[in-house]
């Protein structure tokens, strides 16, 4: 009896040691591509790309770190009077273009749903159940999430200096896809990321803006218009000069 009951005990702690490796070689390969994500995003932050490239990128590498059906990154215009869709995976044609088509009010104290909460607050959201808020949705939106299918999803602010841009949220079309605590907390950890990306974008698209106009007064000008290497030697002239 007493050889069986250490057998049993033998037999229960190899196990429960063979689930604890397990567990602990899921977590390592989690971190590990969790480090990748985050190191992908930064390349994406250091390339040159105007926004709508620029998101279209971002949401391809969600939708391959993430499992999640489908996801959308909205952006304020630059009065923060509303969200627009930009960029996202997943979603069926039409439901992309009725996205495309629609603003969500930032100005209107009745606008509650979570994405323009997160965007006010500044602060993230998950929900499992998506049937468990509609009571608490404008009658707009709660047909624009019956009209997307999503069963659950999360939904992160996209920060920068204290300054809301806009948000980014994954969801789930199946009831057997929950989103999870650590899903949330890494999509928040690369926010600010994304966040300093739209900027730089910005930036760039400015500049190119500029030059642009630059080159174009320049071209216009109705006088010569030269430019000079340190040898004396000529390096540009206008239309005007070459006229």
């Amino acid at each position: 009896v007493i050889e069986g009951t250490e057998t049993r005990l033998l037999s229960n702690q190899l196990e429960y040691q063979g689930q604890a490796a397990e567990q602990l070689l899921a977590e390592s390969d989690k971190r590990y591509r969790d480090a990748e994500l985050i190191l992908e995003v930064g390349k994406i932050i250091s390339s040159k790309l105007g926004i709508q490239d620029l998101l279209a990128t971002i949401m391809k590498t969600l939708e391959r770190y993430f499992d999640f059906d489908r996801g959308m990154v909205l952006l304020a215009n630059n009065e923060k009077t509303s969200l627009s869709y930009q960029a996202g995976y997943g979603y069926e044609p039409e439901q992309e273009n009725l996205f495309k088509s629609i603003n969500l009010h930032l100005d209107k104290s009745e606008s509650k749903g979570p994405f323009v909460l997160a965007f006010r607050q500044q602060q993230p959201y998950l929900v499992n159940d998506v049937s468990q808020i509609t009571g608490d949705l404008s009658e707009r939106s709660r047909k624009l999430v019956e009209y997307s299918g999503a069963r659950s999803f999360l939904c992160v602010p996209i920060v920068y200096e204290k300054e809301s841009l806009g948000v980014i949220s994954l969801d789930n079309t199946r009831f057997s896809a929950q989103p999870r605590q650590s899903d949330l907390n890494l999509l928040m950890g690369i926010a600010p990321q994304i966040a300093i990306s739209i900027m730089n974008a910005r930036s760039f698209e400015r500049l190119q803006a500029s030059e642009e106009k630059y080159r174009d007064l320049v071209e216009s000008a109705n006088s010569i218009i030269m430019r000079l290497d340190l040898q004396g030697g000529i390096t540009f002239v206008n239309t005007f000069a070459k006229k």
